[in-house]
């Protein structure tokens, strides 16, 4: 199965929350009106140190928002552990530029590069295709803010990057526009392991 329509599965399927354990997500597939096969294959739930579905995957970061972690795999075993802080604007996927949000579902990361301010910057490819249509149902709904004669953006610019707000990020207060933040020798270790290509999973 493709790399990206695999974890993709995966990330719509995944019940987030710390200590969780997930089960083979395929099975949710199964059509629950049939007779089970006569022989089944029992797949150990997944936990936080191990994802059966990632072994394929050389580098795999993902954000557990509720957990406040960012946890990095390598083929399915997790490797690091991060304590991270989030957007403003609590949990909930974000919507529109401004709401301040940290965005959820499945990213990868397009670029790194230094920053002045935070140190490393691994900037993800939000807005995606998923995205951009809950930002247009939304908009016909109603739900998105007009400014001025116009509504408000999708957005973009969101990444993973260090702090100039420590005490915030050690204390475990939220005070990103919607990027994911690390501690700064955090978000240095991260930038020097995974790769541009790696595959980021935020979860609520």
């Amino acid at each position: 199965m493709n790399r990206q329509i695999k974890v993709a599965l995966v990330a719509a399927l995944a019940a987030g929350g710390c200590g969780w354990q997930l089960s083979n997500p395929f099975d949710h597939f199964r059509p629950t009106h049939l007779a089970p096969p006569a022989r089944v294959v029992s797949v150990p739930p997944d936990d936080a140190d191990h994802l059966s579905w990632a072994t394929d995957e050389q580098y795999l970061v993902v954000v557990r928002k509720t957990c406040r972690t960012l946890d990095v795999y390598r083929f399915g075993d997790r490797i690091e552990s991060f304590p991270a802080v989030f957007g403003l604007g609590g949990s909930g996927s974000k919507l529109y530029e401004g709401d301040l949000r940290t965005p959820t579902g499945l990213y990868m990361i397009v670029d790194k590069r230094s920053h002045p301010r935070w140190g490393h910057f691994l900037l993800l490819d939000y807005p995606n295709l998923q995205d951009l249509h809950r930002y247009w149902l939304a908009m016909e709904a109603g739900s998105i803010p007009r400014r001025g004669d116009a509504y408000a953006g999708v957005g973009g610019a969101v990444g993973i990057h260090g702090t100039d707000k420590p005490g915030l990020n050690r204390r475990g207060v939220d005070w990103t526009w919607g990027c994911v933040s690390l501690a700064n020798p955090d978000v240095d270790r991260l930038a020097r392991l995974v790769p541009v290509g790696t595959l980021v999973l935020i979860e609520d």
